[in-house]
């Protein structure tokens, strides 16, 4: 009696567990069932048993296309995407560009103690570029007895490109309140202009307008006006003579019987 109860009771343990692992298999189904009509699906398993493959397995594999699609949508979004991340840095050939454009927008507050001594660097180096330089002048000074001698000076000017042009000019302009005072005067007619100057094989041509024709104090102040004028131009070693021309012509004499038809060295004084 004893063996036939022992007996009853493995058999309602072995039907438990059974029924536990069919309980077990059924959830793993549940949560798997996607794969298992997959396998089903790719293996052809009805189809080798039966012939055909079940409708509800036709429909599942309908639904594991979709869930497909989106997937492939989602992917296709996630690159999409990692293109317009790609997008927004700018190529190695820009970067200077723009970070130019962000220097511009920097307020002047923000500019840095370098960047003004940059600035002032160069400020300093633009000043340096301007440079003066030593014009030789003629004047003439009156002696006690009344005889005219030359008298040489030196005015500091700015450096140019036509150094003749602006020894003459100065010439012209007159001695300043100072050089007055040392006594220089000049004998240039006023209103005499230098209209144009060229310098060819050793002769400068000087062109002046008409007013450097008429001279107050006659022959003496047209030699000194043009004593004046070769000492100072004769001061540059490209030139050894000077051709006197009135209004873009060649005269002969200055009134009075002044020669001026050939070129005029110191010599000629």
């Amino acid at each position: 009696m004893a063996k036939k109860g022992k007996k009853t009771n493995q058999t309602g343990l072995a039907l438990a567990c059974w029924i536990l692992g069919l309980l077990i298999l059924f959830i793993v189904f549940l949560i798997k069932q996607d794969e298992i009509y997959s396998n089903l699906k790719t293996t052809k398993f009805f189809e080798r048993l039966f012939g055909k493959t079940p409708t509800f397995i036709e429909n599942h594999e309908v639904k594991e296309n979709n869930n497909k699609e989106i997937e492939l949508e989602d992917e296709e979004v996630f690159v999409l995407n990692t293109k317009e991340e790609e997008t927004v840095i700018p190529p190695k050939e820009n970067v200077e560009t723009i970070t130019a454009e962000k220097k511009e927008s920097i307020p002047n507050k923000e500019i840095s103690k370098s960047d003004e001594l940059v600035n002032k660097e160069k400020v300093v180096e633009e000043k340096t570029v301007i440079e003066n330089t030593s014009y030789k002048i003629c004047f003439i000074v009156f002696n006690d007895d009344g005889i005219v001698t030359r008298k040489q000076i030196t005015r500091v000017a700015r450096k140019n490109n036509s150094p003749l042009v602006t020894s003459i000019n100065l010439l012209i302009n007159g001695p300043t309140q100072e050089e007055r005072r040392k006594g220089c005067k000049t004998l240039i007619p006023e209103g005499t202009k230098l209209l144009s100057a060229s310098i060819r094989e050793g002769v400068a041509f000087l062109n002046f307008n008409e007013e450097f024709e008429f001279n107050k104090i006659g022959v003496d102040g047209y030699i000194a006006q043009l004593m004046q004028i070769v000492y100072t131009a004769t001061e540059y070693s490209t030139v050894n003579s000077v051709q006197i021309l009135i209004d873009g012509q060649k005269k002969e004499y200055l009134s009075e019987g002044v020669w001026i038809g050939s070129p005029l060295s110191r010599s000629s004084f």
